[in-house]
């Protein structure tokens, strides 16, 4: 026996003499170690990917050497972050629990449903309908003889349809039984051009396997019955830029006529942008009659028609619409990118749609399975020999009907019967955890038979605490995403462990900046071009004086007036008093506005390059002259630790960070193994 334990003792050291040769330990910061393994998975993580196909082995052996530098320092700072409890801190751990919470959403849906779902949407995609419909309400909770009256109903208005009446007719003539004294509208219930998300999941799958003329059977969705009739299925539109003309003359032939005249003047090569300006559309016309982004489902159907079958910059012929005549001129229209392009637009939009309830309850059910979740209304409980099925009875008969307003408030049921009614792992839920979860869920509705909203509550419950385990168990099954959600922790700790240590610090540490701007400061030479940000370019303070009107004063006596005043060196204001006076006693104060400014030479459009130097300068100015008095003009010159505090902060913070960074080394006692980093092979 001691023969056994020592060869298998001897056999484990020889294991782990091979490992430790195979992956030999790269760095050491501190207590921890690093091996090759793994810094190479972060290093082609982080540098690797993104590295060019074709790179060399030269152009990789730099970008290592170069890279092993920064993840020292980097693994150093999550030493000393975690040293000083950051990784604690609770908006650190808020925010992550946020991004974790977005980043599970993926994994807690059936990714085959998913996939599935995602694929119809885009097939469907290529294609916008045009539809009508007959609504027959129904709520989703009805009682079982109010849904069976509206299908019957909805059955009997299809009947009529398709046995020869007008589909508009009868939609009109339901609209009016439905809301008497309405007014009657033409094409009740048409819907326009739509596709895919526009409307309700069930109403669109209707409507898409529907061909042009066909009527569906009633279809059920959360608004009630609807008989669906397909008009039209076109190639997609989306959305357009075009421009429009458009003559809105009640009698056909004179707008005929003057429709004709400006198709003519576009067979001529007059532009379309001059020839709209005689369209009647006020709002396009001063604009080249354009309308841009605009949906085809906003549209009167004969522009639909037109630009389902033009190219790009074509121009129409004129046609007319119940709304007079129109010439088109398509300048854009929607295609439909790649499905891998599309794939996360149709996610998000699934979020807001019943398909995405469909992969949500496809996975729970799968994990219902996956991790023997246990109903034990359905399934009969053991315990010690006795065996039992739970029941909601109880908590049925206590429910209050003020539930079904979605107004049940207080306290819970009195409830003695606290057997379990579901199992997950490590855990068993009660009829009062039921109970707290429909208080929770509940919503205005029809009454329904009460065992029945129990039930289908209950389900719905199963659902929510089989997911919060299965999201529970994510890390522990998807490495990928457990190195996702590690990857983001020791980004935000890093984040807060800079700001505290460099950002904040250097901002806040008045004594040591100004320590560094005069060590600094004096390193800066004006024939330098990267130091040009710290200097002063030459600069000139002036006044600016805008006279209104020239008919007040002559130019020459401006220029007396202000020669005057610059001599004397007196302000802007006595400047505009002195102007006021030689104006007159009754003009407008505002007759002359006056601004002083400091510009800079290569940051102004105030002076010609003849005008720096002493002077006043008069131009030509709309009805009037513009004044310029340069009063002062100063030579380059270094900016003082105020004017230029963003660029010496820069500095300081890079400055703070190269000392902190060197003190960690010293620290955490850093070690690198260069010959193992060298037989690195690519």
């Amino acid at each position: 026996m001691k023969k056994k334990i020592l060869l298998a003792a001897v056999a484990l050291a020889f294991q782990c003499s091979l490992f430790a040769q195979t992956d030999p330990v790269l760095m050491e910061i501190g207590n921890e170690k690093v091996t090759r393994s793994q810094f190479m998975h972060e290093f082609d993580v982080s540098v690797g990917s993104r590295m060019a196909k074709d790179a060399t082995k030269a152009e990789r052996r730099k970008a290592l050497d170069e890279y092993i530098d920064l993840y020292a320092t980097f693994r150093s700072k999550m030493l000393d972050a975690q040293s000083m409890g950051l990784d604690t801190v609770k908006s650190l751990r808020d925010e992550l629990a946020k991004y974790r919470s977005e980043l599970a959403a993926p994994y807690l849906i059936d990714s085959t449903v998913l996939d599935y779902l995602l694929r119809e949407a885009y097939g469907r995609n290529h294609y916008s309908l045009h539809a009508a419909h007959i609504l027959v309400r129904c709520s989703p909770d009805a009682m079982p003889d109010d849904t069976l009256a509206a299908y019957n109903r909805a059955a009997m208005l299809r009947s009529r349809i398709v046995s020869g009446e007008d589909f508009f007719a009868v939609a009109t003539e339901e609209e009016q039984r439905r809301n008497p004294g309405a007014q009657a509208r033409p094409n009740e219930g048409d819907l326009g051009y739509f596709s895919v998300f526009d409307m309700v999941y069930p109403f669109e799958s209707a409507a898409y396997a529907l061909r042009p003329g066909e009527v569906s059977q009633p279809v059920r969705t959360r608004f009630g019955y609807h008989i669906i009739k397909l008009l039209d299925r076109v190639p997609l539109h989306g959305r357009v830029d075009m421009a429009h003309i458009w003559i809105g003359n009640r009698d056909t032939l004179v707008g005929h006529d003057r429709i004709n005249l400006l198709y003519g003047k576009l067979q001529a090569g007059v532009p379309f942008e001059e020839v709209a300006r005689s369209s009647d559309d006020r709002t396009t016309r001063d604009n080249g009659g354009l309308m841009a982004d605009a949906s085809l489902s906003s549209l009167p159907q004969e522009y639909v028609d037109k630009i389902s079958t033009m190219r790009m910059g074509e121009v129409s012929q004129p046609f007319h619409t119940q709304y007079g005549w129109h010439i088109v001129k398509l300048i854009r229209k929607d295609t439909l990118a790649s499905f891998d392009e599309m794939k996360d637009y149709y996610k998000q939009r699934m979020t807001r749609d019943q398909r995405g309830d469909a992969s949500r309850k496809a996975f729970a059910t799968s994990c219902r399975k996956k991790y023997g979740v246990v109903d034990y209304t359905v399934v009969p409980a053991d315990r010690k020999g006795r065996t039992f099925m739970a029941s909601t009875a109880e908590l049925e008969a206590q429910l209050p009907d003020s539930v079904f307003g979605g107004r049940w408030k207080g306290t819970m049921p009195s409830l003695t019967d606290l057997r379990p009614l579901v199992a997950v792992p490590g855990r068993t839920y009660n009829a009062v955890d039921l109970a707290t979860y429909i208080q929770k869920h509940q919503k205005l509705q029809d009454f329904v038979d009460k065992k029945l909203y129990v039930r289908r509550h209950l389900d719905a419950f199963i659902d929510s605490v089989v997911v919060v385990y299965a999201d529970s168990q994510l890390e522990r099954e998807n490495p990928d995403f457990a190195a996702l959600v590690e990857d983001y922790r020791r980004g935000l700790m890093i984040f807060d462990y800079n700001d505290k240590m460099i950002w904040s610090k250097a901002i806040y540490d008045s004594t040591g900046f100004a320590d560094f701007y005069a060590r600094t400061s004096v390193t800066k030479r004006l024939d330098n071009p990267s130091d040009s940000v710290y200097f002063w370019h030459e600069r000139a303070r002036i006044v600016v004086l805008d006279i209104a009107d020239s008919s007040l004063i002559t130019r020459a006596k401006v220029q007396k007036v202000l020669d005057k005043a610059l001599k004397k060196k007196i302000g802007s204001s006595a400047m505009k008093e002195n102007l006021d006076k030689a104006i007159g006693k009754n003009v407008d104060k505002k007759a002359v506005k006056v601004k002083v400014d400091l510009v800079e030479r290569t940051r102004q459009q105030v002076l010609d390059e003849g005008q720096w130097q002493r002077g006043v300068y008069i131009a030509p100015r709309g009805n009037g002259y513009r004044a310029v008095v340069v009063e002062e003009v100063m030579p380059r010159t270094l900016k003082t630790q105020l004017e230029a505090r963003g660029y010496y902060l820069n500095e300081y913070q890079n400055e703070v960070e190269r000392n902190l960074n060197s003190s960690l080394r010293e620290k955490y006692n850093v070690k690198i193994h260069r010959d193992v980093l060298k037989d690195v092979a690519f």
